[in-house]
């Protein structure tokens, strides 16, 4: 069942979204922009933060315990490449249950390569 989050708090770089059923569960949105130059234009850099904390109980040697869980995903580019940066954000999203499958999550190479749509 999904758990839906709502605002926490505002802060000067994002925004911090909770959930009042589970309140370790927070997803943080934090971003920033500065100015870069692409063949001699100036345009924007944008870095957006996605970060997702929770915590999940587990059984460590027959022994209750509770691990803290983070994922993070941190994308930059301009803004002429946001399209690019959703490509391969579902690249990488559509490759996530075969790498969790050959324990890339417990410290092991992929076996399978990264697959990356081309969009040209």
């Amino acid at each position: 069942m999904p758990i839906t989050l709502k605002v926490l708090r505002r802060e000067n770089t994002g925004v911090v979204y909770a959930s009042t059923a589970k309140p370790d569960l927070t997803v943080r949105f934090r971003g920033n922009s500065q100015g870069k130059t692409l063949a001699g234009i100036a345009t924007t850099n944008f870095v957006q933060e996605i970060i997702f904390n929770d915590v999940n109980p587990v059984q460590v040697n027959g022994q209750d315990a509770t691990d803290a869980v983070s994922v993070r995903l941190r994308t930059s580019g301009a803004k002429q490449s946001k399209a690019r940066i959703k490509q391969i954000l579902l690249s990488m999203a559509a490759q996530v249950d075969e790498w969790e499958s050959e324990g890339v999550f417990e410290g092991f190479d992929p076996e399978t390569a990264p697959v990356i749509l081309d969009l040209t």
